[in-house]
């Protein structure tokens, strides 16, 4: 994983991943993205943001079909809003409505907290315990899928059945917070800019030579 992460940054990085204003900022994108293009997300933040919303006290307090009018553009904006009212009431509640309000919370325990709110599913949670509250994890999401199944790896299907796969060997690494975020960023660069195996194969991983014998994880 260091190796895959060596090579990325090399090539691609800097990414400046999930750039934002406010935590809070990020907290709502991430609920926003699912099933959406990331134009339709600048969208419904720039309405939350001239609404004076972007901010969980805000948030929880709103009518519904007020946050649903505002969030509209990424769509499912009904359990959007559901998503990110439940969101904002446990993160005022359990945490103070900041990221330090969390820090006696053990790191499964709050994979295990966010992933128990309405609409907030494995890869939500695992961009928020990274993004928002700077806890080691592994966002196992379909970038990065596809490119470990194209360098070797054998990848199960499904978010939760990946993550329990992988987690353990990205955790393993000496990647720290910043760099884990970062990593993310690289893999999805990479994704976007190598869309297919094709691609793949004539980019500058084509000949990297970190693959799963020397991971000890399962080939394909």
């Amino acid at each position: 994983m260091e190796r895959l992460y060596d090579v990325l940054e090399r090539e691609l990085g800097p990414t400046d991943w999930l750039p934002a204003d406010t935590l809070f900022e990020i907290m709502a994108g991430a609920v926003l993205t699912q099933n959406t293009a990331w134009g339709n997300v600048d969208r419904s933040l720039a309405a939350l943001r001239d609404a004076e919303a972007l901010d969980p006290r805000t948030l929880a307090a709103m009518e519904p079909e007020r946050l649903q009018t505002l969030i509209r553009p990424s769509g499912f904006y009904r359990n959007k809003a559901r998503t990110l009212q439940e969101l904002s009431r446990w993160y005022i509640a359990r945490c103070g409505a900041s990221p330090e309000g969390a820090e006696a919370i053990a790191d499964d325990e709050l994979r295990a907290e966010l992933l128990s709110l309405f609409g907030v599913g494995g890869e939500t949670a695992d961009d928020l315990v990274l993004y928002v509250f700077s806890r080691r994890t592994f966002v196992a999401d379909t970038y990065a899928r596809r490119l470990f199944g194209f360098l070797g790896f054998s990848v199960p299907a499904g978010y939760a059945a990946f993550h329990r796969a992988f987690a353990p060997a990205v955790l393993a690494s000496s990647l720290d917070v910043a760099q884990l975020k970062e990593f993310h960023g690289l893999i999805d660069e990479y994704g976007k800019a190598y869309r297919d195996d094709d691609a793949k194969a004539a980019s500058f991983l084509a000949d990297w030579d970190g693959g799963p014998s020397s991971a000890g994880l399962p080939s394909s």
